[in-house]
């Protein structure tokens, strides 16, 4: 009887164990299915995020048109930068930023949008910075432009104007630190950058955007800084920039710097860095008051720091730089004296004002990204 117990029990636990074996190997079948269909997938949404619009030169920038959104390319950025004094000539700047970048190129409404914004407001005065930011999906009502009448926007923060283009108009930015209101007037027209709008920004490494910028701009309103509402006017520029991988992969940062010369002559430079072996790239613009332009290449302008600086907070920055555009008779030193100008936001950075030293006068503005 025992023996025969025994066969039973030795019975069922063999076939406990085929049915364990089965239930595995059919287990493993499904999630080998489901492996290929989720790698699948993966592949389908690379293929569609590799498929942004290219950036080629036979493409022009034009007017009102291009006053827009571009979604169909990967990423885009306003910039709105204003060196203004007030009623003693001490000395503000005001930047404001509105960054896209489109998650896939498949184009969605409401919450299915792939495209993100990100925005930064930065007040410098004689002795402090206040900063803030926002943050956005497309579709939803919280950001985006309107074109009759121009009005850019991201929650309470605004550039308006009464026409299809950014400027003349009012730029408004409310936050619990400060407030920003000022009002803007074209003085020479938009300038399409580069070649006809087609900026080469690396040629080696064959990387080009599109955009625009509006060099001569006078401004003036009121910065208001807790209860304190201070009367400032100035001079400012507008510009937007748009392309797919504007970056680039592997590329690690960039300069930029803008010089308002004493002959009003405007120039407008960008150095880039790189990693593994490729080299630094400078382009730029120099934009004159007659509303014409001369694009700059690497060839055409020598931008080199000189030592560094180490802030408060443990970043090592080229705080000090040369430039050089021998063809057009210019040559500076730049340099700051005030180090407390990082802003740790959603993309940190250094930006304020720089002092300059040469064969003309000039007053400049200097960014640091990527450091």
């Amino acid at each position: 009887m025992r023996n025969v117990f025994k066969k039973r029990l030795i019975l069922l636990l063999a076939g406990l164990l085929v049915i364990v074996v089965i239930a595995g190997l059919i287990t493993r079948y499904h999630l080998g299915q489901k492996q290929a269909h989720l790698e699948q997938l993966e592949k389908i949404a690379e293929d569609a995020q590799s498929t942004f619009e290219p950036v080629l030169p036979n493409k022009k920038v034009s007017f009102p048109q291009d006053f827009t959104v571009h979604p169909t390319y990967e990423q885009e950025v306003w910039r709105f930068i204003a060196t203004v004094k007030d009623e003693q000539g001490n000395p503000y700047l005001v930047q404001w930023f509105l960054f896209r970048i489109a998650m896939s190129e498949i184009q969605g409404v409401s919450w299915e949008s792939p495209q993100i914004y990100t925005s930064q407001a930065i007040v410098t005065t004689p002795n402090q910075i206040f900063l803030d930011q926002r943050f956005a999906r497309g579709g939803i009502g919280l950001v985006g432009i309107r074109q009759r009448p121009y009005q850019l926007s991201i929650d309470n923060w605004s550039i308006r104007s009464f026409s299809e283009q950014p400027i003349p108009g009012r730029i408004s930015v409310f936050t619990d630190q400060f407030k920003v209101n000022l009002t803007t007037e074209l003085i020479r027209p938009y300038v399409p950058l580069g070649q006809n709008g087609y900026q080469v920004t690396h040629d080696l490494a064959s990387r080009a955007l599109y955009g625009y910028t509006a060099p001569y701009i006078r401004t003036f309103g009121v910065i208001t800084v807790g209860n304190k509402n201070i009367k400032v006017a100035g001079q400012a520029s507008f510009s937007q920039i748009w392309g797919t991988d504007i970056l680039g992969k592997g590329q690690s940062g960039y300069s930029h710097m803008l010089f308002r010369l004493q002959d009003g002559r405007v120039l407008s430079l960008v150095k880039s860095r790189h990693q593994d072996e490729v080299q630094p790239y400078s382009f730029g613009n120099l934009y004159t008051p007659d509303g014409q332009h001369v694009a700059l290449t690497n060839e055409d302008v020598e931008i080199r720091s000189v030592g560094t600086t180490t802030l408060s907070n443990g970043k090592i920055l080229p705080l000090q730089w040369v430039i050089n555009v021998p063809k057009y008779n210019i040559h500076l030193t730049a340099h700051s004296n005030r180090y407390d100008q990082w802003a740790n936001l959603s993309i940190p950075s250094w930006s304020g004002r720089i002092q300059t030293n040469g064969n003309i006068k000039a007053e400049g503005y200097l960014q640091l990204v990527g450091y």
